[in-house]
């Protein structure tokens, strides 16, 4: 009885003891008493905050930023301190001018591995390098123009076909998972050869497309809760993710599988996939069926959520907003023709307004809504703040998108006309306009997805208009995910336009 009792006496001390050493933080954070934030709770700092109401870690570092300014703190269990870093000149600093010291979290590297492994955009230093600079050659060249060219046409007409069904069906529809089965199609003949067939039946789930998208929520779910790799031992959603994560695997293995079986392919330069395969590392050994698997996984996520999500909420805008509409219709006609109802490549750069809608709606919805990086060396921002080693830097596109002090007064206002009347016009300054990342991991795919956006919505708005079903929210909740797909089904009827 004296042992328990004296353990017991031995435990309560301690905890009193962590209780005062950190009061309002996170245990093993060191205080910031020279940065304002959200007050924490003893041992677990922010973590409540963000479960509140369902909140989520996006609408927490809304608040934040809306509450505290660019530059504010708070802590969370497994990741740490956290210094936001929410204005241009911090993210200069730290995505370019002193690029080497900020990385990739191993925390949340270990959160994202199940999918990306250690593939381009769960990496770090030589490994990304080497990927980085082998993806280049699908991005680069005339014969990539060339290829796209070609695919984006046929993968529009697709959706001009289905669209033309549904019109006169009079069927209800959701838009956004159309969006997402034309980035599937087309993402998949570019980068692999590999003809998905998603647009065949438009009705059909995809079951690849549902396992990316419960991986993602589960893993963005995984960054507030510590204890992740414990209670997904005993809940539905760790089953779901094993599954999910183990159809994600088999189907990039028959990728490869059938890419060694296919000669054509693997005289392909274009091909992203037999690049990585003729590919060595520095000892001379090509790359392993693993790491392969983690290049396909990478290359599809981001294939098929950045333009998707991209033209659901910009067509969300324009069913709301039938100015800006009719601005883009006018110029569709004015820049496509009866015998030419799709733009080429090339002619995609005269459709200003349209870059302009597009950019506007990745200001207000980026597809990576939050970013966090973790310091190697102490290090001071622009503006006099200290980072400290082992801290982590966090800055959320989403938030900056809607901050009057970046944006202006009208920053929570879609308004297209901002990128054309501005001194930057279409060309915005990458470290205030973030949505494609900055500096050396800006992203590679920009031009395609550009490409592929205008050719697609120019063509699709020329002939049809949407109109969305009552009682859907407005604006649609997005789901709590690594990326930003809407939380429901964005339901639609398509007329043709008169």
């Amino acid at each position: 009885m004296e042992v328990i009792t004296a353990i017991f006496v031995c435990f309560l001390a301690i905890l009193i003891y962590l209780l005062i050493k950190y009061p309002d933080r996170c245990i093993g954070t060191k205080p910031r008493t020279d940065l304002n934030g959200p007050k924490g709770y003893p041992l677990i700092g922010n973590m409540l905050d963000i479960h509140k109401d369902n909140k989520g870690l996006l609408m927490f570092m809304n608040d934040t930023l809306t509450k505290y300014g660019p530059n504010a703190t708070y802590t969370l269990p497994g990741l740490g301190r956290i210094i936001t870093i929410n204005n241009p000149e911090c993210i200069e600093h730290v995505l370019k001018t002193n690029f080497e010291n900020y990385h990739k979290s191993p925390i949340l590297q270990s959160i994202l591995y199940d999918v990306l492994g250690d593939g381009i955009f769960n990496t770090n230093g030589n490994a990304w390098k080497m990927q980085r600079k082998l993806s280049t050659h699908l991005f680069n060249g005339r014969k990539f123009r060339e290829i796209i060219s070609v695919v984006f046409k046929e993968e529009t007409e697709k959706v001009l076909n289905t669209l033309d069904k549904l019109a006169k069906t009079g069927d209800t529809f959701d838009l956004q998972d159309l969006f997402f089965k034309f980035t599937m199609d087309a993402f998949g003949k570019v980068t692999f050869g590999l003809d998905l067939k998603c647009l065949e039946n438009p009705k059909e789930p995809v079951k690849f497309a549902t396992a990316i998208d419960l991986v993602q929520r589960v893993m963005d779910d995984r960054i507030n809760n510590p204890f992740w790799k414990f209670t997904e031992l005993f809940t539905e959603d760790g089953r779901k993710v094993r599954e999910a994560c183990d159809h994600l695997t088999t189907f990039a293995y028959d990728i490869i599988k059938n890419h060694r079986k296919n000669p054509e392919a693997l005289n392909d330069s274009r091909d992203i996939l037999n690049i990585f395969m003729n590919a060595q590392h520095d000892n001379g050994e090509k790359l392993s069926d693993k790491e392969l698997r983690d290049v396909v996984l990478n290359f599809i996520i981001a294939g098929r959520d950045t333009t998707a999500q991209a033209l659901s909420w910009m067509m969300y805008n324009l069913m709301v907003d039938p100015s800006v509409e009719e601005k883009l219709v006018k110029e569709a006609n004015s820049l496509l023709t009866p015998e030419n109802p799709i733009s080429s490549y090339d002619n995609t750069k005269r459709f200003q307004y349209m870059l302009a809608v597009f950019y506007e709606t990745l200001r207000l919805h980026p597809v990576v809504p939050k970013n966090l990086k973790v310091c190697l060396k102490d290090d001071v921002l622009p503006n006099g703040v200290p980072i400290y080693a082992g801290e982590i830097v966090n800055w959320s596109t989403w938030a900056m998108g809607r901050d009057e002090r970046i944006w202006g007064s009208d920053a929570k206002q879609f308004i297209p006309e901002r990128f054309l009347n501005s001194e930057d016009g279409l060309k915005p300054n990458q470290y205030k306009f973030n949505s494609f990342n900055s500096g050396p991991r800006l992203c590679l795919g920009q031009n395609f997805a550009t490409v592929e956006a205008i050719m697609l919505a120019t063509a699709v708005l020329r002939q049809f208009k949407f109109e969305m079903v009552p009682g859907q929210k407005c604006p649609p909740d997005y789901v709590h995910s690594v990326t930003l797909p809407m939380k429901n089904p964005l339901l639609v009827k398509v007329h043709y336009r008169g």
